[in-house]
């Protein structure tokens, strides 16, 4: 089982504090990615963005001095989504650092899709990390080597180690974004306004609220908020969590989110509710996949996927193929807002 030198731990502590430091509105930088290839060697490092129903990148940003090996957008994008096993896993739910080699050895991946995806590139080895995001939209970090040496436990457990502190930084960046926005229309905006701000002092008591931050604590919370924030809102402050704290009430839902001393609280509506199954069939018809090979890609029988598809016109309120698409796709842009 791989553990952490000494050096390393002094190293990757010294990383989280330099980047926590900064506290800008890009949380990962070319010159953040190049601290992250002093921990982790690799010949190419990058951070993105996908929009993955559309296959578009949303954002892609690498090390200094790094040539992406892997132009975008690439011929091969669709076909690879639908094989590529460390892609596949994480799509499936699993959190940590993999590499193609932990699902596949070297004669199965001499014969697969992948191994040809790879080779055109130069890339001999390659390891992905997902930070935590919504199903359509992932958050990856990529390190790809070009010689004969694989990324070893130790690289994954340094990345692994990481990964709750590069999600904090995404979340923070985030947060600050949002707030400067919310800041522009403090109290300005009309009642019904989904955004509220509260500024919390030293001691973590109400300071300012926001007219529509008070409406909020009081629909969401049953205490409100006098001059102890409620039970379920301070157990989550002292928690530090990097996790929003989320309400649900009345077929809405309410997301907190904190940056330092500031809290910010948005309203939103609970849209369509998707099975798993249903969304993963979604997913592959917005991609121009024929029901045939839907059922391929899941491993359904066609009937099953007709039948999924049936549900989902249901629930979409439509009655057209086509309508079903444009309506997932306004979905799963309200999720990723």
């Amino acid at each position: 089982m791989a553990t952490l030198s000494r050096s390393d731990t002094e190293r990757l502590l010294r990383f989280v504090a330099d980047a926590e430091a900064i506290g800008g509105d890009d949380p990962f930088t070319p010159d953040l990615l190049a601290e992250v290839g002093r921990l982790v060697e690799a010949d190419w490092i990058a951070y993105s963005e996908l929009d993955s129903v559309r296959t578009a990148l949303l954002v892609e940003i690498e090390r200094t001095g790094d040539a992406c090996p892997i132009p975008f957008p690439d011929p091969f994008s669709n076909e690879i989504a639908d094989v590529h096993p460390v892609r596949l896993a994480h799509a499936r739910g699993y959190v940590g650092a993999l590499k193609v080699s932990d699902f596949l050895s070297g004669a199965e991946l001499r014969r697969s899709t992948v191994y040809e995806w790879l080779r055109h590139y130069g890339v001999a080895h390659s390891m992905e990390l997902r930070i935590p995001h919504t199903r359509w939209r992932p958050r990856t970090f990529h390190f790809d080597r070009f010689g004969r040496r694989d990324f070893s436990e130790r690289d994954r457990l340094v990345l692994d180690t990481l990964r709750p502190h590069l999600t904090r930084l995404w979340r923070a960046a985030r947060t600050r974004r949002l707030l400067r926005a919310a800041l522009v229309h403090l109290n300005r905006a009309p009642r019904k306004e989904s955004q509220g701000i509260v500024v919390l002092d030293g001691a973590g008591t109400l300071d300012f609220a926001s007219r529509e931050a008070k409406r909020m604590l009081s629909e969401f919370f049953s205490s409100g908020w006098r001059r102890r924030p409620p039970p379920e809102l301070e157990s989550w402050l002292q928690s530090d969590s990097a996790e929003p704290l989320r309400r649900r009430r009345d077929g809405r839902v309410l997301v907190v989110e904190r940056d330092r001393q500031t809290l910010l609280l948005r309203e939103q509506r609970i849209g369509v509710q998707l099975t798993e199954r249903e969304q993963e069939v979604m997913t592959l018809v917005a991609r121009g996949k024929t029901n045939s090979e839907v059922a391929e890609l899941l491993w359904l029988a066609p009937s099953t996927v007709r039948k999924h598809l049936e549900n989902v016109y249901a629930k979409l309120g439509v009655r057209t193929r086509t309508s079903a698409v444009v309506r997932f796709l306004g979905l799963i842009e309200v999720e990723a807002s």
